[in-house]
């Protein structure tokens, strides 16, 4: 058969059985049309004595995995709701002009630190040694590390407030 009589013969039956369904016509839609594609394609392979029955078959089998592929969506879906609602906020644009910000606050308060200052916090903050490996590499005691990181921590505090407008 040609489409187009496939298309004539079974559609109205087709629609109905999806819509009594899903009741989506758009999805109904797509899915008669699949069946027809997929009956066209194999027209020389069905039974002439029993079409409606494969065709209901494929409509059948086309359904089931309708179902299970809204079944699979709906749960990822799920999943990625409770989960972005556990540890990730929703992008904002305020947000993240602020975090660019104050990125750029930070990076530029480094960049101001004592050359010393900036290479102990640099290696303790954000390379993570420990302060005694930063001693022993740098050949200073564990007390002064300790003091160079407190500067940083202050360097960066004060620029944070000066960048926010806060005052003691």
């Amino acid at each position: 058969m040609q489409a187009e009589a496939l298309n004539q013969r079974f559609r109205p039956a087709l629609m109905s059985f999806f819509l009594r369904r899903i009741h989506n016509f758009a999805e109904a839609e797509d899915l008669t049309q699949d069946v027809i594609v997929r009956i066209s394609e194999r027209a020389a392979t069905i039974d002439a004595s029993r079409p409606d029955a494969y065709v209901f078959q494929i409509a059948a089998n086309l359904l089931r995995d309708h179902w299970r592929r809204s079944k699979v969506r709906t749960s990822y879906e799920l999943e990625t709701r409770s989960v972005r609602g556990a540890w990730m906020d929703e992008i904002d644009p305020e947000r993240a002009l602020q975090s660019r910000q104050a990125l750029s606050t930070v990076t530029g308060a480094i960049r101001t630190m004592p050359e010393r200052t900036r290479t102990i916090f640099v290696l303790f903050r954000l390379e993570h040694m420990k302060q005694r490996e930063i001693a022993d590499l740098l050949g200073v005691s564990v007390r002064t590390v300790e003091q160079h990181v407190t500067r940083a921590s202050l360097i960066l505090r004060d620029s944070l407030r000066d960048e926010n407008g806060v005052t003691e």
